[in-house]
């Protein structure tokens, strides 16, 4: 027995044939199944279902869509059951099923069968079995649903990239691991989701976390910025590469500023002489050029120790010279490829200088993806503020780095 919505949607059929004064408009079969294969993505139907349908569709003559006569596919249920390899029972509710969709109606009843004429072209005289002729009335219903089902998928493609972004950029600013965790769960539901609503208060709630983090930041480089360094600022001078976590555990916890202070500085310390303050009317870049100017790396070293840098620069002989200037290009697009947002890069070369930033970006790519605790844009956003607050010496890091990468290439 057909349920309410089947009836309904045979009347509607009836309906247009009638008002139409024919059984159906004329349409090749080409279009028919063109637009039946693009629908029935969309639609909820199993995939035997389909199938099935589509088999029917290949199954009949292209002058059965003249609109002379109905379209009517006779094969009986023992020949598709080898054809398709389903059973009987099964292929009897997949026939209901595409009945209640409204995509094809019982014609008579009995055996199923076709009888044609063929010195007529073919046409049907008789027949029991479907009647198929519902797809070619709602040829343009499914073509404007796989059009409106298309642009729903363009829509939650787009929202997905806008969110991926968005938590991409929060990643490298937080330094929270509640927020961080509250970040990555935003992400997730934006990945999951298939309601373009849910998508977008997603996308909305990170958007929001990323302002508040921008101005956080903003508030920091202000209150920070100063000429002259306050005298309530610890002088912390490491000499071994600054990770991401003592970045936070100096912004948490001032009172251990001295102690990791007094770890780091020993080196440098041992020089200055009793109660001599150290010098701070050279500019971070100013400094940091100079350590890598001690530590005589040049841009052919660089590339060499770090051979990602030289296939973004397209550098691919041993032989060429690249130069700083070279290399900048190959380091913006490989720190946006390490998470770096453009805003964080760009505060980098203005503190760090041209050189210095390049050389932190290869450091990053000298080490595993499991030195870093957090993401590398918050591990570089981490580098900027050690330099910013007079904290970072390149020079251990620089041999380091020549090192791990010496060993790698023997």
């Amino acid at each position: 027995m057909l349920s309410d919505d089947a009836k309904a949607m045979r009347g509607k059929i009836l309906c247009a044939r009638q008002e139409a004064g024919r059984l159906f408009p004329a349409i090749t079969r080409a279009k028919v199944l063109a637009v039946w294969t693009e629908a029935s993505y969309y639609l909820d139907l199993s995939d035997k279902a389909v199938r099935y349908l589509t088999f029917m569709l290949q199954e009949s003559e292209p002058e059965d869509w003249s609109g002379r006569w109905l379209p009517i596919f006779g094969r009986s249920n023992t020949d598709l059951s080898e054809i398709l390899g389903v059973g009987t029972t099964q292929l009897k509710t997949l026939a209901r099923e595409l009945i209640e969709a409204g995509l094809i109606l019982p014609h008579g009843e009995g055996r199923r069968y076709v009888r044609r004429d063929y010195r007529d072209g073919g046409r049907i005289t008789h027949a029991v079995g479907f009647d198929l002729s519902p797809l070619a009335i709602r040829v343009e219903e499914l073509s404007q649903v796989a059009k409106e089902r298309k642009a729903l998928e363009r829509s939650v493609k787009r929202l997905r990239r806008e969110a991926r972004h968005e938590a991409s950029e929060c990643m490298a600013l937080c330094v929270d691991p509640a927020q961080a965790q509250q970040i990555r769960d935003l992400a997730q539901v934006a990945k999951s989701a298939r309601d373009p609503a849910a998508i977008q208060a997603a996308l909305s709630r990170l958007q929001a976390i990323r302002i508040d983090l921008d101005d956080e930041l903003a508030c920091e480089y202000a209150a920070n910025n100063d000429p002259e360094r306050s005298v309530s600022r610890p002088s912390i001078i490491p000499t071994t590469p600054l990770s991401l976590e003592k970045t936070v555990t100096i912004k948490q916890s001032p009172d251990r500023a001295s102690d990791i202070a007094a770890s780091y500085d020993a080196p440098n310390r041992a020089g200055e002489k009793e109660g001599e303050a150290p010098s701070l009317s050279v500019a971070p870049s100013g400094l940091l050029d100079e350590a890598i100017k001690d530590a005589r790396l040049t841009p052919r070293e660089l590339v060499r120790l770090v051979p990602v840098l030289a296939s973004y620069a397209g550098i691919y002989d041993a032989e060429s010279k690249p130069t700083w200037a070279s290399l900048l290009d190959a380091a913006e697009r490989l720190s946006a490829r390490m998470g770096v947002s453009r805003d964080a890069w760009a505060s980098g070369c203005m503190i760090l200088g041209r050189k210095a930033a390049v050389v932190a970006v290869a450091l990053m790519a000298s080490r595993t993806d499991e030195h870093y605790q957090y993401s590398k844009g918050g591990y570089f956003r981490g580098i900027v503020r050690a330099a910013e607050g007079g904290a970072l010496n390149l020079l251990p890091s620089i041999y380091g780095m020549r090192d791990r990468c010496s060993v790698v290439m023997h």
